[in-house]
């Protein structure tokens, strides 16, 4: 077994290391606006859910390698504390590598995507109409984890509600995890298909 020291290695290779051991995660395509209005869609895969009640979830978003500065995303989260995370599924997946392009905080990724703006009910970012889960949020807690280049900020967020495509749900109106087709990131620029075959390895026990 190879063993690697992660303060010998440059950033780069740290960050390949973890994102091919940690894996496959969902990813959450974030829509935020900046402060002329401009409308941000950016791709997240350090993300995951950690509270029912309140119901939070939280992504990290890092700083650029190459300058240590803060990308469009954090910017705009720390002028305006609302963004709605969209999921991803299989059909939008290559939208979703457009916006993950770097353009100038003029342009929406929006426009350079195809993907189309929805208006939310409760923040002022847009939903995505295309993704099968959209979630409105406001920004609890930023906490910055260094201020070096790749060095993460850990945006945790208040989910203020959930718009689910029917599509995706099954006669209970529950998420049909065969229907919702969600994209997990891999190690380097590789995608995790949907999933083909569920099973159920929990064992169901009543807690005390």
């Amino acid at each position: 077994m190879l063993t690697f020291d992660l303060q010998a290695l440059p950033t780069e290779e740290v960050y390949q290391l973890m994102i091919s051991a940690v894996a496959p995660r969902p990813i959450a395509f974030v829509s935020t606006l900046n402060e002329h209005g401009i409308a941000n869609l950016a791709p997240y895969s350090y993300f995951n859910a950690l509270s029912s009640n309140p119901p939070i979830v939280a992504f990290s978003a890092s700083l650029r390698a190459r300058n240590a500065s803060a990308k469009d995303t954090l910017n705009n989260l720390r002028h305006h504390g609302e963004l709605v995370i969209n999921m991803v599924n299989y059909n939008i997946v290559r939208q979703m590598a457009i916006a993950s392009i770097e353009f100038p905080p003029t342009v929406s990724e929006f426009d350079k995507s195809g993907l189309t703006p929805l208006r939310s009910n409760f923040v002022k970012p847009f939903r995505v109409k295309e993704s099968p889960v959209q979630m409105e949020c406001k920004v609890q807690q930023i906490i910055p984890f260094g201020v070096a280049g790749g060095a993460g900020n850990l945006v945790i967020c208040e989910v203020l509600c959930i718009h689910l495509d029917e599509a995706i749900l099954d006669e209970h109106q529950k998420i049909n995890p065969h229907k919702i087709d969600l994209m997990g990131r891999m190690g380097a620029r590789t995608m995790s298909e949907p999933v083909e075959k569920l099973f159920t390895p929990f064992i169901k026990t009543r807690v005390r």
